[in-house]
């Protein structure tokens, strides 16, 4: 029972602490109206009513959500009342992204602390994306894990958009090669999954950009469709524009290796 008091009273100083935004930033007002949000599209549980007295609340906000899920362990859970609390995570993701809410969260802190700013935004194949933050200290992460799962894999194949992987940030950044004719190639590789791509001749650069994914250590680059203006213009310059379909690297240690055929290496520029 005491246990059970100490839960309930964390639960209710946190959601206290996160609707109480006074003498706080605009950034920290952002942020605490985000997770106070009610999505208008979230529908009523009708079926299946939680056997554990805990979950028999009101989880309508990624606030409360978050902070229920992150107890699951405490609470004890039983298989049905923890299937039931992740599909609710799932189904509340929905609701934000028929609201026109495009959220992807992420966890931060540790051992470097948390950031000034706990809200911000980034961009994933042309699509404008809220970049939450959930602050942690060096051990609680792990409380985290299932809702910021469950939650960014529903808006990401909501947004069509293709996940990162743990390989994924190995990628970043700028890499420096030769082709076959010994030109000098640069790509660059954003955070934003899109990329940079040119062949400098001397007299002028063939260049081409487009979207990037990974599957573990394999790079892949579709390059985006042209537009009227664009093909007028690469037509009356000197420059080429270049086309890539699926185009493939290997990412060794720092080096990416050409799989279709023309034997590009690149290598990575450690600043």
């Amino acid at each position: 029972m005491r246990k059970i008091v100490f839960i309930l009273n964390l639960i209710f100083s946190t959601l206290i602490f996160a609707q109480n935004p006074e003498s706080s930033t605009l950034y920290e007002k952002e942020y605490y109206d985000l997770i106070n949000y009610v999505p208008k599209n979230l529908e009523l549980d009708s079926i299946y009513k939680p056997e554990s007295r805990l979950l028999q609340v009101e989880l309508n906000t990624i606030s409360s959500l978050h902070i229920y899920s992150g107890l699951r362990d405490e609470f004890k859970l039983n298989e049905k009342d923890t299937k039931w609390l992740d599909t609710k995570i799932d189904r509340f993701a929905t609701a934000l992204f028929l609201d026109g809410k495009r959220i992807l969260v992420r966890a931060v802190g540790g051992y470097s602390g948390c950031p000034d700013k706990m809200i911000d935004t980034l961009r994933l194949n042309n699509i404008e994306i809220i970049d939450l933050k959930f602050c942690h200290t060096c051990t609680d992460a792990i409380r985290d894990e299932n809702f910021i799962r469950i939650f960014n894999d529903r808006m990401y194949s909501l947004m069509k958009i293709e996940p990162p992987n743990k390989k994924t940030k190995l990628f970043y950044g700028e890499y420096i090669g030769r082709n076959k004719d010994k030109f000098e190639i640069k790509l660059i590789l954003k955070e934003d999954r899109t990329f940079k791509f040119w062949v400098n001749k001397g007299h002028g650069s063939d260049f081409t950009e487009g979207l990037w994914k990974n599957t573990n250590e394999t790079l892949i680059l579709n390059s985006r469709n042209l537009n009227k203006d664009d093909a007028i213009n690469f037509a009356l310059s000197s420059a080429k524009w270049i086309e890539f379909n699926d185009l493939e690297f290997h990412l060794k240690k720092g080096k990416l290796i050409e799989l279709n055929g023309e034997n590009r290496k690149l290598k990575q520029i450690v600043e």
